[in-house]
């Protein structure tokens, strides 16, 4: 009997030692960026008189000629309509946008005609979707202005790829 209550004792007194375990959950609720690729090089040929870019960043270069603009400039994807307004200063439902395949590439382009403050300007855009970047192109001219030839331009349009 001495042995039961010096167990029961003993038991009792050993309940009271446990420590007690807590834990601590962490959430998954952490928002996560996906990480996209490097953006992939644009290879244009410009027109011979391209002077050097008198605007760049890592994501834009801007030539600037005698009657004409040609900004190149590569945006994260995601909305092609933001990114056709941004270029144009029109929503694309107001332009026709021609969507052909380029590689592994979405390929559209558009022209837009804008007032400027010494006539009309007119605008021919492209815009290369790989899906994570929207690769864009646009040259800016003076509408009345027809010293350049289309055989140029469209040279330097079917120029625009991604390498």
């Amino acid at each position: 009997m001495k042995t039961i209550l010096i167990g029961l004792m003993l038991a009792l007194l050993l309940s009271g030692c446990g420590a007690e375990e807590t834990l601590e959950t962490v959430s998954d609720d952490i928002p996560l960026q996906p990480v996209l690729a490097a953006p992939a090089e644009i290879s244009v040929r410009l027109p011979d008189n391209a002077v050097s870019p008198v605007l760049e960043s890592d994501t834009q270069q801007v030539y600037l000629c005698e009657d004409y603009e040609i900004a190149i400039e590569t945006r994260a994807s995601g909305d092609l309509g933001a990114t056709i307004t941004d270029l144009t200063g029109f929503a694309p439902d107001q332009l026709t946008v021609m969507h052909t395949k380029q590689d592994d590439a979405d390929r559209y382009e558009f022209v837009w005609v804008s007032a400027g403050e010494k006539g009309d300007r007119l605008g021919r855009g492209v815009v290369l979707d790989d899906g994570s970047y929207h690769y864009c192109m646009s040259v800016l001219r003076d509408a009345e202005n027809q010293k350049k030839s289309q055989v140029v331009w469209s040279d330097v349009f079917s120029s625009f790829s991604l390498t």
